[in-house]
């Protein structure tokens, strides 16, 4: 038992170590949202900005509310890859207004319509995450660091720590990325547009140029709001209610 924990010990500083700077492991026990559209950035290793018309054709929600079951950090012999066997357990109250919707939409040929649209990832991806809700059933995902552009699995707390503050065109934030050296670098922009989904919703503009592969979209929870931002989101928010309480 202690060879087996100092195993899984070095195997996770290792990891660490490999893993992007700002990268998230969540652990067992841990309540996150699983983006299927993350998922399928990192598989293909690139955006792909029309995925929400495909998972209303699944009837799928943007975010999936998980609990986890399981997290198991590997490597790859062959090419020294690391990567994270992470265990899902779709929310149950979620799972059944899934279900629910289902009933009452015809899927049939929506589905071989999509199926013909969709690359093979796509398709593997929405595939299991519909039938991961519709039977309540335990689903995994591999998480590359390496070759993941945004997270897909957020902690539920740092999420709704995102969900507080108001996104606004002309807000400053700062966000960080890895440079060639593997050390952590933060660049500054301003938000030139705010969309809908929440996945990558927000437009940017750098401050700088660099030779780092920066987005320009990005999602609430990546970046982080300057000082004289969240005060202006926070007047905002007070605004807003002052003018709810005089209707």
């Amino acid at each position: 038992m202690a060879n087996t924990a100092q195993s899984e010990l070095l195997n996770h500083r290792l990891w660490n170590a490999y893993a992007k700077p700002q990268a998230y492991v969540p652990l067992e026990g841990e309540h996150i949202y699983y983006f299927p559209q993350g998922h399928i950035e990192q598989l293909e290793g690139s955006m792909y900005y029309g995925l929400d018309q495909q998972l209303s054709t699944f009837c799928l929600p943007e975010k999936i509310l998980c609990k986890v079951m399981n997290v198991e950090l590997r490597d790859e012999p062959s090419t020294g890859e690391m990567h994270a066997n992470i265990t899902l357990m779709p929310d149950h109250d979620q799972g059944e207004m899934f279900v629910e919707a289902r009933r009452h939409t015809s899927l049939s040929e929506n589905l071989l319509g999509a199926s013909v649209m969709l690359s093979h990832h796509q398709l593997g991806v929405l595939s299991v995450a519909s039938h991961a809700l519709t039977t309540q059933c335990r689903f995994s995902v591999i998480y590359k660091p390496r070759c993941c552009l945004s997270l897909f699995i957020i902690n539920v707390n740092k999420y709704l720590e995102a969900q507080n503050h108001i996104i606004y065109v002309g807000m400053r934030f700062m966000m960080a990325f890895e440079d060639e050296d593997f050390a952590e670098r933060r660049f500054g922009g301003t938000v030139v547009a705010v969309g809908e989904p929440e996945w990558k919703s927000i437009e940017v503009e750098w401050d700088e140029n660099s030779t780092l592969l920066r987005p320009n979209k990005v999602s609430s929870w990546e970046i982080e709001p300057s000082k004289r931002s969240i005060w202006s989101s926070c007047l905002r928010k007070l605004k807003k209610l002052v003018c709810c309480a005089c209707l």
